[in-house]
């Protein structure tokens, strides 16, 4: 993938699609596979796929960023769209993705078309700066040693079950889909793996100022999630929704965390659906 210098750094980018419907994808790794934004690329956007700064080929991170870390992911994104010359697009992410969405929300509205937040969160306000599933790995990366031993239990434990009514084609494309994402795990260095990526909004203390924040968004905003995720809760969605006033809230009852590869195809209808009713294009 090519890589665009932006300023003092690097970002690591994928680009689909043509013409000025912008939209802005920014992501520690973007899943070739199955991939929504290129399905939208094929309904009109022109999609690019940005790795953010601290994975991948893009610069590295070599300072723990504290309570900056979606501020510094936002401003390379808005800084990504001058470099290439776009002034408004749309932007789409998914988990820490999302939460990078909602901080373009907040800090240049003028320049976002349209927010759609796949499991976006953010989370409840319980004290905890750094999710458990982030310290997980936080943990698992303090020697290669036992990285591999978390990348084989994240194996064991994720390896597809082929039911007896799934046909060969099935079956294959979720094998291929398994190989990805372990390729994923066990390609990620322990600088990447290390990364304390805290959660959004660290100087929200409370529910009810994370609340009046989100309230002071004015970008229309599609959110998406999923009924039995366990980290981007449903409740949590639901409150986000609430707060917003140009805001939709669509909950997949047969859906987790992983919800841009389980639902992709009504991701892609529900965004196209969202866009149109909101004459945002």
């Amino acid at each position: 993938m090519p890589v665009l210098k932006v300023k003092d750094i690097e970002l690591e980018y994928v680009e689909y699609g043509s013409g000025d419907r912008y939209l802005l994808c920014s992501q520690q790794h973007h899943f070739s596979l199955v991939n929504y934004t290129k399905d939208l690329a094929d309904k009109g956007f022109h999609v690019f796929n940005i790795t953010i700064r601290g994975y991948g080929r893009s610069t590295r991170i070599k300072e723990d960023l504290g309570d900056t870390w979606y501020d510094v992911w936002a401003q390379d994104t808005v800084d990504f769209a001058d470099a290439m010359g776009i002034d408004k697009f749309f932007y789409t992410g998914v988990s820490h993705g999302a939460g990078i969405g909602w901080y373009l929300c907040l800090k240049y509205p003028e320049r976002i078309r349209g927010f759609f937040g796949v499991v976006a969160g953010p989370h409840s306000k319980d004290g905890v700066e750094t999710g458990e599933a982030r310290m997980r790995t936080i943990k698992a990366a303090a020697t290669q040693e036992t990285w591999d031993a978390y990348c084989d239990e994240i194996e064991n434990r994720t390896r597809p079950v082929r039911k007896p009514e799934m046909s060969d084609e099935e079956w294959e494309f979720r094998m291929q889909m398994f190989a990805e994402e372990m390729a994923f795990w066990r390609g990620m260095s322990l600088e990447e793996a290390r990364l304390n990526v805290r959660k959004p909004f660290p100087k929200q203390k409370t529910e009810e100022e994370l609340i009046a924040l989100l309230s002071t968004v004015t970008v229309p905003t599609l959110l998406l999630g999923g009924m039995h995720d366990d980290i981007s809760l449903p409740k949590n969605l639901l409150r986000s929704c609430a707060a917003v006033k140009n805001s939709k809230l669509v909950l997949y009852e047969n859906a987790t965390h992983a919800l841009d590869r389980e639902h992709k195809e009504e991701i892609v209808e529900d965004i196209l659906g969202f866009c149109r009713t909101r004459n945002l294009f």
